[in-house]
């Protein structure tokens, strides 16, 4: 299994430093160790989504709805980070980047 910080290390610093900006230190370290379950891409709306591996002790692992808050850095970073009911990184959005698509092409996983 692909690990985020592996495929997309330049996408690892971004969001971290992204998060940090915003106080939200306590995610950046999920980032580090988060494997990637699968990505998807939309060419329609040039726009993907990478799924995090949701760790197994999650109390709620069956949500109609998993992700609880989508903290938006599209503005800035054209990136959107979503967050389960239990705190857990759930994935991350990107729009109009194709730097991302490019590297995770070079490195198979989309």
């Amino acid at each position: 299994m692909k690990t985020l910080k592996a495929t997309v290390p330049d996408l690892v610093a971004e969001v971290s430093a992204a998060l940090t900006g915003e106080g939200r230190n306590t995610l950046v370290p999920q980032l580090a160790t988060a494997a990637i379950e699968h990505c998807t891409y939309d060419q329609d709306a040039n726009a993907g989504y990478i799924y995090i591996v949701r760790p197994s002790t999650s109390a709620l692992p069956n949500l109609v709805a998993p992700v609880a808050e989508t903290i938006s850095f599209y503005e800035k970073h054209g990136i959107n980070i979503d967050v389960d009911h239990d705190g857990n990184i759930f994935g991350i959005e990107w729009l109009d980047r194709p730097d991302i698509i490019k590297t995770l092409k070079e490195n198979n996983a989309l």
